[in-house]
């Protein structure tokens, strides 16, 4: 890896460019950042590509400028309604006879469990196992050195969709780039907010964005399984604007400091408008506009669990990040009252930018930073094309 690496992380809203280096202790440092805003997308397709196009090309760009230095590799994050899912089990006999299990078994067995039709007009950037099963036993680290006479491994597949990784080819290919790694956000993001104890029996992160919120299930270093709700950040803003009859820069500051829980009987919140003006609202107004609609959120996380198998328990553990609610004061102790479990909100200390709406910004670089070390080069499966099909575990789990 070179002294600085640089990542594209595509959000609902804005694309952020990062150029960073490390401190020598492993602490992530920002030498650039650019973050441009555009017309964002909604339900996999981007509202104006053109936009997309100039907003990469600009946060590139500012995060150049700034960092002093010239980017001629970069990976690229890709978000959950770009990406599919495959949980795939993938057995390894060794014809009776038994041996000591190597790092050339589980390139193996992760071959094996790709016996199936990828989806049509997507391409695979990661398999990583969830599990394995030796002699009967299940185990999450990599059975390196174990006798058997073979073994099995449950292992997910992740896919970005083709037609994203062209916009984002055709732009970079502006300025002479093209990308080295496709990374999916909702496995770095899950591996980097979610702490690795607690993802043993399996965790939740619910990622709020503009347009919409990812809900995944990550187990050990994997991604189990995700859902995507048409509801974010922007509805909220919507809701208020159309409600009180503001408009939406207005309605977005109306937003941002609310307080959940709060006792808004007979108060009155005053609102500046643009031109000087104010507008004076009954504060229950807000809340219950605010309020109605994370309860709805709520209702739509609980069934986007259900329908992922996960039962909801207060031993369950839950994340938060992104900036569409995460933000908004009171949010998690009011969400946690309508799912029924704890939610937190964990961003790994930054020295710049530390904030739950970088955490998936953060999460690609982290995990692009660290895809070549020995001890975690099984993070990332797929390569781009032209190179071999696998980059391939070493000590993943450990």
């Amino acid at each position: 890896m070179g002294q600085n690496t640089a990542i594209l992380d595509i959000g609902s809203s804005k694309v952020i460019c990062l150029i960073c280096g490390t401190d020598g202790r492993d602490n992530i440092l920002v030498q650039g950042a650019g973050i441009k805003e555009y017309p964002g997308y909604k339900h996999g397709a981007f509202e104006d590509e053109q936009q997309l196009a100039d907003a990469i090309i600009d946060a590139l760009s500012a995060a150049e400028a700034e960092a002093r230095h010239r980017v001629r590799d970069i990976s690229v994050g890709v978000p959950a309604p770009f990406t599919k899912l495959v949980l795939q089990q993938g057995e390894v006999n060794f014809k009776g006879k038994q041996r000591r299990i190597t790092h050339r078994d589980i390139d193996d067995v992760i071959n094996a469990s790709l016996d199936f039709a990828a989806p049509d007009g997507y391409s695979l950037i990661h398999s990583t196992p969830v599990e394995f099963t030796v002699q009967g036993a299940v185990r999450a680290d990599m059975p390196i050195g174990v006798m058997a006479e073979g073994f099995s491994a449950k292992v997910s597949h992740l896919y970005v969709d083709n037609r994203f990784k062209q916009l984002v080819s055709d732009a970079l290919l502006r300025v002479g780039l093209d990308a080295d790694m496709y990374i999916a956000v909702p496995l770095s993001e899950g591996v980097f907010v979610i702490p690795e104890n607690e993802r043993s029996e399996g965790a939740v992160l619910i990622d709020t964005g503009a347009t919409h919120t990812d809900v995944s299930l990550v187990k050990n270093a994997a991604l189990m399984d995700m859902r995507t709700i048409a509801v974010g950040g922007a509805h909220f803003t919507s809701d208020l604007g159309y409600g009180i009859g503001i408009k939406e820069a207005v309605a977005e500051t109306v937003k941002r400091r609310y307080v959940y829980s709060l006792d808004y009987q007979d108060s009155i919140d005053t609102i500046r408008v643009p031109g000087g003006g104010m507008m004076y609202v009954e504060h229950e107004a807000i809340q219950y506009i605010i309020e109605e609609r994370t309860r709805e959120l709520c209702r739509l996380i609980r069934e986007a669990l259900g329908e992922m198998g996960v039962e909801i328990t207060p031993k369950l553990p839950v994340y938060m990040s992104g900036g569409g609610v995460t933000l908004m004061r009171g949010c998690c102790e009011f969400m946690e009252k309508e799912l029924g479990t704890s939610v937190q909100v964990r961003m790994p200390w930054m020295p710049r930018l530390s904030s739950p709406n970088y955490a998936s910004a953060f999460s690609v670089m982290d995990f692009v930073m660290h895809a070549s070390d020995e001890d975690n080069a099984g993070r990332l499966e797929g390569a781009r094309p032209g190179k071999n099909v696998f980059k391939k575990l070493i000590d993943l789990f450990k």
